[in-house]
């Protein structure tokens, strides 16, 4: 149903957020369309674009809320003090949480980014990425820095590997939730990549 209740520009544009999500929970980024955000939020299309240009920045306000959010909640949950794999185990099981809690849409709309052939678009998403590998690399530093992680690992490969790690996860998980659940998988998963960072123990040292 169309309103012409008029908003303040950033409540509209939470709503066209919001919006946005359920249109690409529903049928993934092929269903986003501003004649879509605007049935959802019960207004016209001239609305909408009165706040927002086009899909396109629509797609750019979604992957900065994601950026965002993922990289301010790894910040809340991974205290100073907090040993770096006590870091990184945090932001794993934080970050998985954030993507099961939006329905794996943050990794939709990155992947929709990266075939995007807008700039803005893409820019968006590559900082997005960057920014977070970032982190991951900063942690994994303090760990070498401190003889929690192996020094001849490079902070660079193994923050892609986290990425990657959680990537597949997600994916696994959006094609069968129910066989591959995303908070049950987060131990073993830790696990796993914790081993492949730990100092390696001479032959001296270990007898």
């Amino acid at each position: 149903m169309t309103t012409n209740t008029h908003l303040d520009h950033e409540t509209r544009l939470n709503q066209i957020l919001a919006a946005a999500r359920e249109l690409i929970a529903a049928g993934g980024v092929g269903a986003l369309t501003v004649r879509g955000i605007a049935r959802k939020v019960g207004v016209t299309e001239a609305a909408i674009y009165r706040h927002v240009d086009s899909k396109a920045q629509v797609l750019v306000m979604l992957l900065e809320d994601v950026r965002q959010s993922v990289l301010g909640t790894i910040a809340q949950t991974t205290a100073p003090d907090l040993h770096a794999l006590d870091k990184l185990e945090h932001a794993l099981q934080h970050h998985l949480s954030f993507i099961e809690s939006r329905r794996g849409i943050s990794f939709v709309v990155i992947a929709e980014a990266a075939q995007f052939q807008e700039p803005r678009v893409r820019s968006a998403g590559k900082k997005l990425v960057e920014d977070y590998l970032t982190v991951v690399e900063g942690f994994i530093q303090q760990g070498i820095d401190s003889g929690e992680v192996e020094p001849s690992i490079n902070p660079s490969a193994a923050a892609t590997m986290f990425f990657g790690m959680i990537q597949a996860s997600v994916t696994r998980w959006l094609f069968d939730s129910a066989a591959h659940p995303l908070a049950e998988n987060v131990l073993s998963l830790w696990r796993l990549y914790r081993t492949s960072l730990e100092p390696v123990r001479s032959v001296e040292s270990a007898s």
